[in-house]
């Protein structure tokens, strides 16, 4: 009786343990590769001002940096779904939101609060930014 008594503990501990994992999910993110992202454009229309990323010998802007960021909390916002994501600083940071340009796919998960760095970039008048300014990643940690 004792036995069967202990084996029903088990039994009860392993499932709670297992509702408690599900209902909890856990991003795994190991060995994240950055990629680095092409800033270079070209324009194509001077009466209109239109530029386009180009990777040939015509005259190229790279988009410079606006401002380096290190550190610093936030979430990741589902801006469009599957297709568009934004990271939104902690009001402390006292920066608006960003467009991430190179955001590794097992980041993309609404209200993942995350810890980042990277650079705020100034584009020639292109309107790319879903949410914010135009932002490459360069380190990015999910955060407690």
């Amino acid at each position: 009786m004792k036995k069967l008594s202990y084996l029903i503990f088990f039994f009860s501990c392993c499932f709670l343990a297992c509702k408690k994992t599900l209902e909890e999910p856990e991003y795994i993110c190991n060995n994240v590769v950055l990629e680095k992202v092409d800033w270079t454009y070209c324009i194509i229309n001077t009466e209109y001002n239109i530029w386009t990323k180009c990777n040939d010998s015509r005259d190229s802007l790279i988009m410079p940096i606006k401002q380096h960021i290190e550190n610093i909390q936030g979430q990741v916002y589902e801006e469009e779904k599957g297709i568009a994501y934004c990271l939104i600083p902690n009001s402390g940071a006292k920066l608006g939101s960003l467009t991430p340009i190179n955001l590794p796919s097992c980041f993309k998960k609404n209200g993942l609060k995350v810890q980042f760095s990277g650079d705020i970039r100034t584009p020639p008048r292109l309107n790319e930014a879903n949410c914010g300014d135009l932002f490459e990643l360069t380190k990015i940690e999910i955060s407690q």
